[in-house]
């Protein structure tokens, strides 16, 4: 069966001039670890990710912790981005590797002597002539890819950052309901993963809040405000988590809900975690709003309808920027423009430098006219600020007139697929 499926890739492999094992040969790739599940004639073979490899007799001179994990180590990529128990992680081709912390301390050592190199420090760039010139080159090569990194978010068009559970076979359904068990008791999810769902590649996420006397199961039919419907390259996984069953659907322990959920999404699914929106109306909108405030290190960014600055609780806010969008109707008098846009400027104070895109006036649409989308120009290109209204009232779908379809799910579109 093994070779019959290595016949299929073989092509592929032919410009490979040495192998690090046998199965390379064969068309499967080299195990990190070394547990034993089956020998034939070709060799030994392993079973990490759900998919054979082959084990070599002769030990690999790049080994560390995270081989015994079914994970490769680091080459090139140092930049960490969770730790946990067994170490420091990082993401190199798009997998999650281990670093190897003397590889790392060593490669420090030597980026100190090396012009060429891209050391970040000061002093030593006075004292070598390359590393301007090629601090920006080598600040793209970072995690072998070419993405400029940041302290704080991510470049437009970044490469993936796949979640743990990228090469595990779900235990979700793919379109339905689960219960989700969390410290506050159980909820009912709503949720629906791509038909052709692949665990080695990283989906966006995208959750929708429903409003006070609504429900996640109305969220799912319409089609999480319309979005599943435009996702026709099956890119997105959507999830609508069911309220706390109060009149007010959303107070300060479904923050901890949210958090909860993400986690077991993330653990379960292969989820891009650089991609994580949420959207909401009225109440549901409030709720996204709240979490724009404090979730800026897990949220990409939010889409709200009809939503406003103010709530039954809220959390402080870190000052982190985020991309945020909000629709407004006009006409609104349940969270009336005067709220809608009050909640626009508190992220307006923390996307611009010194807070300057509060000054600048937003287009916004006439009366018992087309809709209007305004984009602020003076915003951090990497935290954008879209806002959309039009004449109507307290409904998220709003329409142009003569139409029968609303534009908002189209903008919103749009507007997550900046990233």
């Amino acid at each position: 069966m093994k070779t019959f499926i290595g016949f299929t890739v073989i092509a592929a492999l032919v410009a490979k001039v040495s192998a690090e094992c046998f199965s390379e040969r064969l068309g499967y790739r080299c195990c990190y670890g070394n547990k034993v599940v089956l020998t034939d004639a070709d060799g030994k073979w392993g079973v990490e990710n759900n998919q054979w490899c082959g084990i070599s007799d002769t030990p690999s001179n790049s080994a560390c912790w995270a081989n015994a994990l079914g994970y490769p180590c680091c080459k090139t990529a140092y930049a960490i981005y969770y730790t946990d128990n067994d170490g420091n992680w990082s993401i190199e081709n798009n997998e999650w590797c281990g670093i190897d912390e003397s590889k790392n301390n060593n490669n420090n050592n030597n980026n100190n002597n090396n012009s060429n190199n891209n050391n970040n420090n000061n002093n030593n760039n006075n004292n070598n002539n390359n590393n301007n010139n090629n601090n920006n080159n080598n600040n793209n090569n970072n995690n072998n890819s070419n993405q400029q990194t940041y302290s704080f978010g991510y470049g437009l068009k970044n490469d993936p950052v796949p979640s743990k559970g990228c090469g595990k076979n779900p235990s979700l359904p793919k379109t339905g309901s689960f219960e989700f068990n969390w410290s506050g008791g159980k909820r009912t999810v709503r949720i629906d993963i791509p038909d052709n769902y692949d665990n080695k590649k990283a989906y966006r996420l995208v959750f929708g809040m429903h409003c006070m006397g609504g429900w996640a199961g109305g969220v799912q039919q319409e089609g999480y405000y319309g979005l599943k419907p435009l996702d026709t390259g099956k890119t997105t996984i959507f999830v609508a988590p069911e309220g706390n069953g109060q009149q007010a659907p959303w107070g300060q322990a479904d923050y901890q809900l949210f958090d909860q959920l993400l986690e077991k999404l993330k653990n379960d699914l292969c989820i891009d975690e650089s991609r994580v929106f949420s959207t909401g109306f009225s109440y549901g909108s409030m709720f996204s709003n709240g979490l724009s405030w404090n979730h800026q290190k897990v949220l990409r960014g939010v889409a709200v309808y009809e939503t406003a600055e103010r709530n039954i609780w809220l959390p402080k806010h870190t000052g982190e920027p985020i991309a945020w969008m909000g629709v407004l109707g006009l006409d609104d008098n349940l969270c009336t423009p005067e709220m809608g846009r009050k909640a626009r400027d508190i992220i307006l104070e923390h996307n611009s430098e010194g807070g300057k895109a509060k000054q600048e006036k937003a287009e916004e649409a006439q009366r018992n006219a087309p809709h209007k989308c305004y984009d602020y120009k003076t915003v951090d290109q990497r935290f954008p600020v879209r806002w959309c209204t039009q004449s109507g009232g307290h409904i998220w779908d709003h329409k142009d007139p003569g139409q029968r379809q609303s534009w908002v799910p189209q903008a919103t579109w749009d507007f997550i697929n900046k990233f």
